[in-house]
């Protein structure tokens, strides 16, 4: 393998847009926020009028991520990694992703371990180090559990708890010295989100549209929400985000709740919808993409073509863009990138929506003939600079502050689930199966 001096960093340089095109529709009124159809059809392009010197904040040494997104509010800035990395081990966590049991867990870590979960159910810990296992166990104790698909769907760690959930409906506590079983509860659907851990409860999202909290002592219901079913959604479900004592949960309805930890109740909602973009994609109103809390903000970007800022207190719009995803958007000071649809990394100033500048990453295997499309997880960023990772097993390097790609690299010969960042150390889960740390 040939090193290409992944996320070297080097100069800067703006990267152009290219065009995206929409038109209205001309079907039943949508439900969510209506946008003036004079908007639709334009050139998705940085704004004119918006600076450019955005600093973004200086990397902070991470120790711990200790959930999906990192920590309960989904915003971990800026992760210190050394500006030039090569892969120091890789390790297998067991069954890798298949058409019949997707890979859905992204690794957690703290203490010097990180901590998978296969397609199978098979939990293990790894040496964060060395790359060698501790210890491994299979989670999954439901009768046939083994024909059920996607049965990892994610992990959080608190204290000395490993919490697990699972596509046979099971949510389990395991020790995270030895992984011996503490509790284990039956939800009798299937759990597709990763689990957030907030004062001393779990959140879950379900199949069936269901928020549900449970006490992290012993796993007992503490309350439930039921959000609107909907009978067309996408594989795996966004774990909430939490942040002084406010939580926000996106549902494939397109609805975005905020509630009490604490009790459940509801603060506000509201429904995002799909845009009128004449595309297949548009038609699923679906919010995928973790939401992510900042002080009075919430972030949420839909499957169906909306990006949008909301009042944390109130749901209402401060500002939205014609833009949608399934990957978590990036906050770094005030600076949001955002992987759309369309595979473009867009960057966006966080307090008006305004575009700094857009990327388009490469669409396919075979550009000239536009065969075997590729498919893009992230932007993470770590040490400066922004990593994605693509299905064909790439990752790059992007600077934040203009888009123009300065470092690539192979990771696997599949793709990968979007990286942690933990003691200097860049951890990708891929497709085969594997654990690779990068420092």
């Amino acid at each position: 393998m040939k090193q290409k001096n992944f996320f070297q960093i080097l100069g800067l340089v703006i990267f152009s847009a290219l065009e995206l095109t929409a038109c209205a529709s001309d079907d039943a009124p949508l439900t969510g926020k209506r946008l003036s159809v004079l908007t639709y059809g334009r050139e998705l392009v940085p704004d004119a009028d918006l600076k450019k010197n955005y600093l973004i904040p200086e990397p902070e040494a991470v120790s711990a991520w200790t959930q999906a997104g990192g920590m309960s509010h989904h915003v971990m800035q800026n992760p210190a990694l050394s500006p030039k990395i090569i892969q120091a081990w890789k390790i297998s966590i067991g069954k890798g992703g298949t058409k019949k049991s997707v890979l859905l867990a992204e690794p957690v870590g703290q203490k010097g371990i990180i901590y998978t979960v296969d397609s199978a159910g098979k939990v293990q810990a790894v040496s964060a180090t060395a790359g060698k296992k501790i210890w491994e166990v299979h989670a999954p104790e439901k009768s046939g559990s083994g024909r059920v698909g996607s049965i990892g769907s994610g992990l959080a760690l608190d204290e000395e708890r490993l919490f697990v959930t699972l596509g046979t409906g099971e949510v389990v506590a395991l020790d995270a010295n030895n992984g011996s079983v503490l509790w284990r509860v039956d939800l009798n659907t299937p759990v597709r989100s990763a689990p957030t851990v907030y004062g001393g409860r779990i959140f879950v999202v379900t199949a069936d549209n269901k928020l549900i909290a449970l006490a992290q002592d012993d796993g007992r219901t503490l309350w439930q929400h039921y959000a609107f079913f909907e009978n067309m959604s996408l594989l795996g479900k966004a774990a909430p985000a939490i942040d002084n004592g406010v939580g926000v949960s996106v549902f494939a309805s397109g609805d975005v709740v905020a509630f009490r930890p604490e009790n459940g109740s509801i603060l506000w909602t509201e429904s995002l919808g799909a845009s009128r973009i004449n595309s297949a994609k548009a038609d699923i109103n679906d919010i995928r993409a973790r939401p992510v809390i900042a002080e009075d903000k919430v972030f949420v970007v839909s499957s169906g073509g909306l990006l949008s800022a909301l009042d944390i207190k109130t749901g209402g719009v401060i500002w939205e863009r014609e833009i949608g995803g399934i990957n978590q958007p990036w906050l770094a000071g005030d600076m949001l990138y955002v992987l759309s649809s369309y595979e473009e990394l867009v960057a966006l100033e966080a307090s008006s929506g305004k575009i700094l500048w857009v990327n388009r990453l490469t669409q396919w295997q075979n550009p000239e003939k536009k065969k075997n499309r590729l498919i893009w997880t992230g932007p993470v960023m770590a040490g400066s600079r922004l990593v994605l990772v693509n299905s064909e097993g790439k990752a790059v390097a992007v600077a934040p502050q203009t888009g123009t790609i300065i470092g690539w690299d192979e990771i696997d010969s599949k793709g990968s689930l979007p990286p942690i960042v933990m003691d200097n150390t860049l951890f990708f889960v891929t497709e085969n199966g594997n654990l690779i740390a990068y420092k």
